[in-house]
């Protein structure tokens, strides 16, 4: 039993990967294979004394898991909800196995890069499975993607290829961390660390997803006010004159393209989808179904059958919080904005009182991909349960765990070296 308890995490972790085709792409007639989550936590509070390891996040992400299990009561066609429920239960308890198992430096770095090679991944899978673009968008891009091969990978929920939004949204969570390994390694890690920044940086390009550029351009002007803040009065002078002049010359120039490409930028005939009046229109139809279901929603994965106007393609209301709160219930978008701020705190304290430069520096990437990211989702969304969403908990689980590590100043007591990763040496220096 002491074995046994030993390695539970890592046997949970692996048994949650073998069973993770089941969870992506659930069969109804496998309903059955949801019962592992619980078996494991039931079996690690028998085995360990504890359902997972205490995290910041646990109470938000309780609420939130209370509201999917009301969204299961509510289910009246469990083939069209199933892949929803199934993704949102898979990416929480894939979150805990993470945070179970992460417990050494070297195996959050080993996550880390497993994490950027996934990213890789599906930046290389959502360039091939992106469908042509309309009209509106931006003839030179266009031109450079059409001359890609198009693959039809015809995943179930994507059978019309991969949204560019969506592909370009969940990049923002890995081109901050690309940048900063490029910084924080040497060698030939380096040299593929730039390389993979190259290429999910130009997937991003090439997505046209204007909320995902808007996120990454105001999440790095963010970031860099927050440390010029830091610098002393002549270095703070000339960076601010420096972003001053950047904007101006950014704005200008999309003005100018504005100006004269004006005709390739106007919507298309049918309707004005990809503007933001577009977006004003899925807002004004999604804010009356809360106010018809504020506690629990109308179930996941329903938007696009209660809200007639919403053609397959799009199914959400492109606002993350706005949609979970149709969804879910005004309960769950609260939940999961505490989830986003308690994240953004957990950072902060790293960034302050954390003892190792390489974590500290991966932790504020991670924080800046997720900011990118919520900027994107004001005007966007990745519903919960989608497949790529399982990226967004990697993520969390990956701030989580350096913060878990390194956070015994949360308690006002000395680090014990028997249960943090800092080595001796890093902490003497």
């Amino acid at each position: 039993m002491k074995n046994l308890a030993k390695y539970f995490d890592w046997i949970a972790f692996g048994l949650l990967a073998a069973a993770s085709p089941l969870f992506i792409f659930p069969k109804t007639r496998f309903w059955f294979i949801l019962l592992i989550i619980p078996i494991l936590w039931i079996s690690r509070k028998f085995l360990k004394g504890q359902f997972s390891e205490s995290t910041p996040v646990d109470f938000p992400i309780f609420i939130f898991l209370v509201t999917i299990f009301v969204t299961c009561l509510k289910v009246t066609d469990w083939g069209y909800s199933l892949p929803k429920i199934a993704g949102v239960f898979f990416a929480l308890a894939f979150f805990y196995a993470l945070v179970n198992l992460l417990k050494t430096k070297q195996l959050i770095l080993s996550a880390v890069y497993l994490f950027l090679a996934g990213q890789l991944a599906f930046a290389v899978i959502g360039l091939l499975g992106m469908p042509t673009f309309k009209e509106k968008h931006l003839h030179l891009l266009a031109n450079l993607k059409d001359k890609i091969p198009q693959i039809n990978f015809n995943l179930p929920g994507a059978e019309l290829g991969f949204a560019p939004t969506v592909v370009g949204g969940i990049l923002l969570l890995a081109l901050p961390l690309f940048l900063v390994m490029i910084f924080t390694s040497s060698g030939l890690k380096r040299i593929m660390f730039g390389l993979g920044l190259l290429f999910c940086g130009g997937v991003l390009i090439l997505t046209q997803a204007r909320g995902a550029w808007m996120g990454l351009f105001l999440s790095t002007m963010l970031i860099g006010f927050a440390f010029i803040i830091n610098l002393n009065s002549q270095r703070k002078r000339i960076s601010l004159a420096l972003i001053a002049i950047t904007l101006i010359l950014i704005v200008n120039g999309a003005l100018f393209y504005i100006k004269s490409h004006e005709n390739e930028l106007k919507p298309g005939i049918k309707q004005a989808e990809g503007t933001m009046l577009f977006r004003f229109e899925m807002w004004n139809l999604a804010i009356p179904v809360i106010r018809d279901n504020p506690m629990w929603g109308i179930g996941l994965n329903n938007f696009r059958s209660h809200v007639p106007e919403v053609r397959f393609f799009l199914s959400h209301a492109h606002n993350q919080f706005l949609h979970i709160a149709a969804e879910l219930g005004i309960s769950a978008a609260i939940a999961f904005m505490a989830i986003i701020i308690i994240m953004g705190l957990m950072c902060f304290e790293v960034w302050k009182k954390c003892e190792d430069k390489t974590l500290k520096w991966i932790c504020l990437a991670l924080g800046w991909g997720q900011l990118g990211h919520l900027i994107f989702c004001m005007t966007d969304a990745i519903p919960p349960g989608s497949k790529v969403g399982i990226l967004f908990w990697i993520s969390l689980a990956l701030i989580t765990t350096i913060y878990l590590n390194q956070g015994a100043f949360l308690k006002n007591r000395p680090l014990d070296p028997q249960k943090t990763f800092i080595e001796k040496d890093e902490r003497n220096n």
